[in-house]
């Protein structure tokens, strides 16, 4: 498959995620410039090529933005969400000041992100760097700085951007990504 045919299946499998479209669709009126990312969007893409449902009720879902002028709205969007889809726990981040408090595993400072996208490029699997939102004209708007092929083809692949091996390792372990999906691959 190509790269575009990935991204019209992604599209074709979120589209069929009810609970998931009134979560997109509420955001985008809520926090117009945030984004759900990471798991929810893996794990749906996942249990799809597995040919399994997937409950998107009494999970994590994460949502990020980029706006370094509002350093408090997390907490006001995350309320809001809670209000809607109770049944969710939601992780509210925004990314422009995650260099104030995230640490490596080596405990040194990262530099500050600048957008969206450029956090994603850090994140800890390829498959995992994925932001999805609508934005005001109603289209989808997808961030994947590593494309979707890791994701389609069933490959867990470090991304050395910013974390070590060994925390791609342990995340892997506690996640338990390979005995949860046992069509995946890890890749090196």
């Amino acid at each position: 498959m190509t790269s575009q045919n990935y991204l019209e299946q992604f599209y074709k499998i979120v589209r069929a995620q009810p609970r998931l479209m009134q979560i997109l669709l509420c955001l985008a009126q809520f926090q117009p410039n945030a984004y759900v990312a990471a798991g929810v969007l893996r794990h749906v893409v996942w249990a799809h090529l597995h040919e399994r449902e997937y409950e998107i009720l009494h999970t994590e879902i994460d949502v990020i933005f980029f706006d370094s002028t509002a350093c408090h709205i997390e907490a006001r969007l995350k309320a809001k969400l809670e209000q809607e889809f109770s049944n969710i726990a939601w992780d509210v981040t925004n990314q422009a000041f995650v260099h104030e408090w995230y640490r490596t595993d080596q405990g040194a400072r990262i530099k500050p992100l600048s957008s969206v996208k450029d956090a994603l490029s850090m994140w800890p699997e390829t498959a995992t760097a994925l932001a999805l939102r609508v934005n005001k004209d109603g289209d989808f708007e997808l961030i994947a700085p590593f494309g979707l092929d890791d994701l389609f083809e069933l490959k867990l692949r470090w991304n050395a951007n910013l974390v070590s091996y060994a925390v791609f390792e342990q995340r892997m372990l506690s996640k338990q990504f390979l005995q949860k999906w046992q069509r995946l691959t890890l890749e090196k």
